[in-house]
């Protein structure tokens, strides 16, 4: 079964932080949509201004360094549960694709959806209580701009978004690429990157519209 990625996409490791680019979960980020990261938190990382940031309570760490196991813990199984939800077969990709035009555009595709026409590429989330309100009235924006971005990287049309909210709630989301949308956040995301080049402080209103 051939990939469903662009062939123009080139795969290789995942660079340092300055001179990677933006990946999937830096989209939001980058266009002022994430809301837990702002443009310039994001720029400072990107610029390593480490000494700059803003100290980040240890009991925050501690919650986000459990969330990350619990979520390589349980992505497989949720992976699982889609597959037997839907009927699809999934598979694991493990390649960093680099955009063909923009290079500092990379994702990681995740997983590929095979044998079936109207959906390329699967999204495991586990989400937990701190972020399940953002769950409440569906897909939120933040992820589906992370979603446009992994789509924009690997020419895939479609991706399914599955997350298993508090362990109990098995949501499954799709997100179709729109030309439009990709061309705007690309747009978007090529101002926050200049600025990192230039090294100049993102404003974060400049991406509002996105």
């Amino acid at each position: 079964m051939p990939s469903t990625c662009s062939p123009n996409a080139t795969a290789e490791r995942w660079p340092s932080a300055v001179e990677a680019g933006l990946g999937c979960l830096d989209a939001a980020a980058a266009v002022g949509r994430d809301p837990f990261k702002s443009p310039v938190r994001l720029w400072m990382e990107k610029t390593e201004r480490h000494d700059l940031l803003q100290p980040v309570d240890p009991c925050l760490v501690q919650s986000a360094e459990s969330a990350a196991y619990w979520n390589r813990l349980l992505e497989p199984i949720v992976a699982a549960h889609y597959a037997l939800r839907t009927g699809r077969q999934v598979k694991r990709t493990r390649d960093v694709l680099r955009h063909p035009q923009h290079p500092w555009m990379l994702a990681h595709p995740g997983r590929e959806v095979v044998g079936v026409p109207d959906v390329q590429l699967l999204e495991c989330r586990c989400v937990g209580m701190d972020a399940a309100a953002l769950w409440g009235e569906g897909l939120p924006g933040c992820v589906r701009i992370q979603m446009l971005h992994r789509l924009a990287v690997t020419g895939a049309q479609v991706i399914d978004v599955v997350a298993l909210i508090c362990g109990q709630d098995l949501q499954i989301h799709r997100v179709e690429r729109d030309e439009v949308e990709v061309s705007r956040l690309i747009d978007a995301e090529r101002e926050f990157w200049h600025c990192v080049q230039t090294d100049c402080v993102p404003l974060a209103g400049d991406w509002a519209e996105v």
